[in-house]
């Protein structure tokens, strides 16, 4: 009796076992797995037909490949806050090796008053994917001010565009580098002048060889003359005049 039933057992297990199957078995029935497969299926189905598709456009093809490319290469070199931190503190430290008398007061001002909004925790950077935004706020990220941290009372985001102070695209920021074009000269010098004179013609190619020229000729040593050549030289040029006087003489008299 005994064994009969260990058998009847063991038969029933197995049928059971059967018909469960293996956990991957149970995993790929379930709700989950239908759902990812039925997910694979349609990424399968819709990477064929832009397959399809861009063997049939390639024109078209090329130029989403294009933006795509596009997008990545922004979203890839698209600056942080460090790097603009970093260009900031650049500029400023050339600025500083100039005198105050030759500086660009308007490459000046913007730097100076980037460097005060720093210094007051003011600067706040936003990035977009393929390019960022630096502008400033009117209060310190780590104020207890009740203004700095009411929502009710903060700066809504329609005055955002009026705050922005630079963009950041394909790794530059555009207006500190728009800014620091000619930060060497310092357009108050030149300002009392007359329009002819602050309008500088650019040279033609032919006088710029001729004053490139004349600079390396003036770095050549100078090639002094034995004394004796120069003295012969002179005394040839005082006999001629003497010859032809006596030339003159003589003829005056055969003549006469």
């Amino acid at each position: 009796m005994a064994a009969s039933w260990l058998l009847k057992r063991w038969c029933s297990t197995a049928a059971t076992e059967t018909t469960k199957g293996t956990r991957w078995q149970r995993l790929r029935n379930s709700r989950a797995g239908v759902w990812c497969r039925s997910l694979l299926s349609d990424y399968k189905e819709a990477c064929r037909e832009a397959v399809l598709g861009a063997r049939e456009r390639p024109l078209k093809a090329s130029v989403y490949l294009g933006l795509l490319g596009g997008m990545y290469a922004c979203h890839y070199t698209n600056p942080d806050d460090a790097s603009f931190e970093t260009s900031l503190l650049e500029t400023s430290n050339r600025l500083a090796l100039l005198s105050p008398w030759i500086r660009s007061g308007t490459s000046d001002g913007h730097v100076q008053t980037l460097v005060k909004l720093r210094n007051e925790g003011r600067l706040r950077y936003a990035s977009l994917g393929i390019a960022s935004l630096t502008y400033y706020t009117d209060y310190d990220s780590e104020s207890s001010l009740y203004e700095a941290h009411c929502s009710a009372i903060s700066v809504p985001w329609a005055e955002l565009p009026e705050r922005v102070l630079d963009v950041g695209f394909t790794g530059r920021w555009w207006v500190l580098d728009h800014k620091m074009k000619d930060f060497d000269i310092n357009e108050e010098e030149f300002k009392h002048l007359p329009p002819a004179l602050v309008a500088a013609v650019p040279l033609s190619p032919q006088i710029t060889e001729r004053n490139e020229r004349m600079h390396q000729e003036s770095w050549k040593a100078v090639v002094m003359e034995d004394e004796s050549d120069e003295l012969d030289g002179i005394q040839k040029a005082m006999d001629t005049p003497v010859k032809g006087i006596e030339r003159s003489t003589i003829n005056k008299a055969q003549t006469s």
